[in-house]
């Protein structure tokens, strides 16, 4: 029984090892969008993808298992949101668990994977203000609550309810959990702190208000924006399911959409869509006309390679899942919020 115990010990740590590789330290680079001498509105930070991030310092659990000198880097990373304190999870459906950056304590570590809440293909997730993270897992068709330790508090979905859950949003406010359903090609929404069914809404087409492969999820400014990919297009409901409007047509040139995955806005009501047949993010305002687009293909900071799921939080941070990067590229935008915090900085 002690040697089934660490044969299946060392299987996790090699699965979440798989697939990795050393990367170089990111060196600063300082890229703002648009070039000068327009003035800038978004500004590059920094990336997240491996378990060195911190240093040697912010090294997990591995290292404690072990004693040794490890390293490890993303495989399939998807989904990324924050909490209250500024952590940053990002899902990895190729290592079947959750990456937790957290740059305060300069420590890096992983949610489920083991015991009851225990992964195999995370998609989507969202943080409500307990601290409670809700991951999607496309497999297990189910979104399960964890706490901060990996914890099992919640499980969502009875059996063949959820069919393929994927982006979530969280209304922190009522405390709903909106779960995207692509192949129901409904939303279903669903009250997080005891995982009961609250409602659903959307049926499969093409008309106002219905859907075809919805995807992402995000709520911000009292809405919820949908990423309809089937229809090459943002849709935008109220928190009760009601349309309100809609921006996007398919095509490849700048303001249509390609391949929209993960969407966002930010505290002015921009919105951000993550396509990745273009390797950008576009911007748009509230009635979807092209503010700005931010990135081209490749590997360097600032370009992309099949960007996937997106985040803002409170501070107007932008997150951008570079999926096939294998990392998280983070943003700035530089709006009133961000200019107010500055100027109170400096005034001491």
């Amino acid at each position: 029984m002690k040697n089934l115990r660490s044969i299946g010990l060392c299987y996790t740590v090699v699965v979440l090892l798989a697939g990795c590789a050393p990367q170089a330290v990111e060196k600063p680079v300082d890229m703002v969008w648009p070039n000068p001498p327009e003035t800038p509105r978004i500004r590059y930070i920094r990336s997240l993808s491996q378990v060195d991030e911190f240093g040697r310092s912010g090294r997990s659990w591995l290292e404690t298992l072990f004693g040794e000198d490890v390293s490890g880097a993303m495989s399939k990373p998807y989904g990324v949101a924050t909490d209250q304190e500024g952590r940053v999870y990002v899902t990895d459906s190729g290592q079947g668990a959750v990456w937790v950056f957290d740059e305060k304590e300069k420590k890096v570590s992983f949610l489920g994977t083991s015991g009851q809440g225990q992964l195999k293909q995370p998609i989507g997730i969202a943080v409500d203000d307990r601290g409670i993270i809700f991951v999607s897992d496309v497999v297990l068709q189910r979104v399960f609550g964890l706490d901060r330790e990996g914890n099992l508090v919640v499980a969502i979905g009875k059996k063949d309810e959820l069919i393929n859950p994927s982006g979530l949003a969280i209304d922190r406010a009522s405390g709903r959990l909106y779960v995207a359903d692509p192949r129901a090609h409904k939303i279903r929404v669903y009250n997080s702190a005891d995982g009961s069914f609250a409602f659903e809404f959307g049926k499969r087409g093409k008309e106002d208000g219905e859907l075809n492969f919805p995807t992402n999820l995000f709520i911000g400014n009292g809405k919820l924006y949908i990423t309809d990919t089937g229809n090459f297009r943002i849709q935008i409901f109220d928190l009760d399911g009601k349309y309100l409007k809609k921006f996007g047509d398919v095509g490849d040139g700048p303001g249509q959409l390609a391949r929209p995955r993960g969407v966002a806005a930010d505290s002015e009501g921009h919105i951000y869509v993550a396509d990745a047949a273009f390797d950008n993010f576009q911007i748009f305002d509230e009635e979807g006309r092209l503010y700005l687009f931010v990135g081209a293909a490749g590997h360097r900071p600032g370009t992309f390679w099949l960007p996937a799921g997106m985040h803002i939080d409170n501070e107007d941070k932008i997150y951008v899942v570079d999926s096939y990067n294998r990392r998280v590229q983070v943003f700035q935008y530089l709006g009133e919020k961000y200019r107010a915090k500055v100027a109170k900085t400096k005034a001491g």
